[in-house]
């Protein structure tokens, strides 16, 4: 069994706990018990059922029981508790998990050299008990005692020496909750949230959001845990470090590259259908939709850099600082250090007075400035902590003269960071809060994507990871102005499913504001629903503002939607707006075209080529037109325009044929249609099909019907 099945196990039985559906629970339970021989709970089971039997008695007898509210929650607790007990057999008795044999290994450590291990704890960062209580904690499915008792005394520390202890154990105790649901494991979290260095309150928060996350409901039969998390936004810093988090972490999901399989998922609802003559015309190509049925001009970038000290930073120090994990795959291969083969060392924040990092050094020559590089390194923002110690673990292997080009380069760089971070005191803390969150989510992700034992633990990076969308994020830690930065973050990355979600949490909320029903409408737009992008657009056309771009989407909404006399009534409406918009002007053609009704078609088209004469593609369907209404002189301008240009495709020479039949130029006509099934690709059945398709216009203009098949056949049986 691997982890995955035994997380699958454990989420079948929390999902029916949280929809509280009881019974399902309790048969999911018997099976289990059965399947895999846990006769140890047989009795617990039993008791559990007792419980629940008799609060469904109570509940429909004519005596109600005024407790019964409270004796379910508790009772919910305890199958919680349960599924706790079920997962943790399971993973124990996985044998050949390194992570069982770990925990058995540090428990033996603990239980013979305890007193030896917490005595060294409390020295300066020694590193062996900082490794081994590390992996107690981490790898304890509950907090023993001892770990409950060592915990208190950390987080007693009053002592600057000790934040690099403290974060590293905040680290232990949210790895260690997301493998098993440990309440006092989080109890332990917000304390350290509240009590703790800035450093250490920046990784308490992250491992409280995960836990929020990842546990969600289980949360509301906890009252005391509820209530203290509640408190936390009473926390001045509370909402921006929420912020950061939240925001980083969708970040994240670029650096797993599944921006195309949430493309994928959001399937358009409406299929679309486009005559072949728009094809053909090639309509698409000329107006530009991603040009001119763009995003609203109107709408604030939340995101740009306004803090001037940003705009400095420059390049990939910037691009790290926003959260692209820009150095991921360059040093996913410098892991293989023994320094990486304890866990504790993937949490390890970057401090300049560890002697590991004066180990690599200690080569290089006087002349080199170490102590000023690794001040620098240090305060640096365009790495986080694990690709530092890989860098700097790397140095002393690298040949001299690329080693001295190296630190050159970064010392630069570094120097500049350090100017930069005497700027503005004020400033700079916000900014140091943001790309400290940006390193630690960037280590987790390194531990969970790379670590050896990644297979052992469940992929936190690999869910969902749609913090707005838990219980307590939407309920008791609501603020609608972070809601509008994850909504305008997975709007800009275009995770147009999430950005609907948030952005109609917001309205159901009573935040009725024209940009977020804008963004809803486009939202929907752009995941090819274009009916509820409908209902979003017409909702917006009530604000004041923003008119003629609300306008131009109604109208490509009804357009998408086969709406055509309803698109061209508000194209007319857009085109009284702006009466020189290409856009405007190129699908009200299009739109006549699709009615046929191509002396207005051709009217709009002709303003096209009017105010944007340098725009080949008007060409074709001013062509086309002129060709149906049998303005055969028009036409054969135009289709000269195309071939003289090098524009033409088999259509046109097909067409440009047509014109010439027509106009009894029957020699000129065959080799022109010779010419079209040369563009074919010499496909008969493509290029018979589509000279059939065109044979009502031959007929109308005075081509006699039996002629169109012996010509056709003619050309097949000639053309070599």
């Amino acid at each position: 069994m691997n982890i995955q099945e035994i997380d699958k196990i454990y989420t079948d039985l929390s999902k029916s706990l949280s929809t509280n559906n009881l019974s399902a629970f309790f048969e999911q339970a018997e099976k289990l018990i059965k399947d895999y021989k846990l006769n140890f709970l047989l009795e617990t089971h039993s008791e559990l059922i007792e419980v629940y039997a008799n609060i469904l008695k109570y509940s429909f007898s004519e005596v109600k029981d005024p407790d019964r509210d409270k004796v379910y929650r508790k009772l919910l607790q305890k199958c919680y508790e349960f599924a706790d007990k079920i997962k943790i057999f399971l993973f124990d008795t996985q044998k050949h998990f390194a992570t069982v044999n770990i925990l058995q290994e540090v428990n033996f450590e603990f239980q013979n050299k305890g007193a030896e291990i917490e005595k060294e704890l409390f020295t300066d960062n020694n590193e062996f008990a900082l490794s081994a209580f590390f992996k107690k904690i981490w790898l304890e499915p509950k907090l023993k005692e001892e770990s409950i008792e060592l915990l208190n005394k950390v987080l007693n520390q009053r002592d600057e020496r000790f934040k690099i202890l403290k974060s590293v154990l905040v680290s232990a105790l949210t790895v260690g909750n997301l493998l098993f649901f440990d309440k006092r494991k989080i109890e332990f979290l917000i304390r350290f949230f509240q009590t703790g260095e800035d450093i250490v309150r920046h990784r308490a928060l992250t491992g409280i959001v995960l836990s929020v996350y990842t546990y969600d409901k289980r949360f509301e039969v906890y009252d005391d845990l509820y209530n203290k998390l509640s408190s936390l936004r009473k926390d001045a810093d509370f909402v921006k470090f929420l912020t950061f988090v939240i925001l980083q972490f969708i970040r994240s999901k670029e650096t797993e590259k599944i921006s195309q399989k949430l493309q994928e998922e959001i399937l358009p609802e409406v299929v679309k259908f486009r005559p072949k003559i728009e094809d053909k015309l090639k309509l698409d190509d000329i107006l530009s939709d991603s040009t001119f049925e763009d995003k609203n001009p109107d709408w604030e970038n939340i995101f740009e850099d306004a803090p001037e000290l940003l705009g400095k930073l420059e390049q990939f120090s910037k691009m790290q600082i926003e959260g692209s994990d820009v150095f991921m795959s360059a040093f996913a291969l410098l892991k293989h250090f023994d320094f990486f083969k304890e866990p504790a060392h993937w949490f390890l924040p970057f401090y300049k007075e560890n002697k590991v990092i004066w180990e690599a050094f200690k080569f290089e020559k006087e002349s080199f400035n170490k102590e000023v590089f690794i001040e620098g390194l240090e305060k640096s923002a365009f790495m986080c902590n694990s690709d530092k110690y890989s860098f700097i673990l790397n140095i002393r292997f690298m040949p001299d003269m690329q080693k001295n080009m190296m630190l050159e380069m970064f010392n630069a760089e570094l120097e500049g960071m350090n100017e930069i971070l005497k700027d503005d005191e004020i400033l700079n803390k916000e900014v140091v809060d943001r790309y400290r969150f940006t390193q630690y989510i960037q280590d987790l992700y390194r531990f969970f994507k790379l670590h050896p034992y990644k297979n052992e633990f469940v992929d936190i990076f690999n869910q969902e990871l749609d913090l707005y969308n838990t219980n307590i994020v939407k309920s008791v830690w609501f603020d609608a102005e972070l809601y509008k930065k994850i909504g305008a973050l997975y709007f800009e990355k275009g995770y147009f499913k999430h950005s609907i979600q948030v952005y109609k949490l917001l309205d159901d909320k009573g935040v009725n504001e024209q940009e977020i029903v804008e963004k809803i409408a486009y939202s929907y737009q752009k995941s090819g629903n274009y009916r509820k992008a409908l209902k979003y657009y017409e909702k917006a056309e009530l604000f004041d503002a923003h008119v003629e771009w609300t306008t131009k989407k109604i109208a490509l909404c009804h357009r998408e939607l086969g709406n055509t006399q309803k698109a061209i009534e508000y194209y007319l409406k857009a085109e009284q707006q702006e009466p020189e918009n290409l856009y405007v002007q190129a699908h009200l053609g299009h739109s006549y075209l699709r009615l046929k009704e191509y002396e207005k078609a051709l009217q709009h088209y002709f303003k096209v080529e009017y105010f944007a004469p340098s725009n080949t593609g008007i060409l074709r369907p001013i062509a086309w037109c002129s060709f149906v209404l049998g303005k055969f002189e028009n036409a054969e301008k135009y289709y000269t325009k195309l071939h003289e240009k090098n524009e033409a495709d088999m259509f046109d020479y097909l067409n440009m044929g047509h014109v010439a039949w027509c106009t009894n130029e029957e020699k000129k006509a065959i080799e022109f249609y010779k010419t079209a099934f040369e563009k074919s690709g010499k496909d008969k059945q493509k290029f018979r099909l589509a000279f059939y398709e065109d044979a009502p216009y031959l007929i109308k203009h005075g081509v006699p019907e039996h002629e169109i098949a012996l010509m056709l056949d003619y050309l097949l049986m000639n053309i070599e």
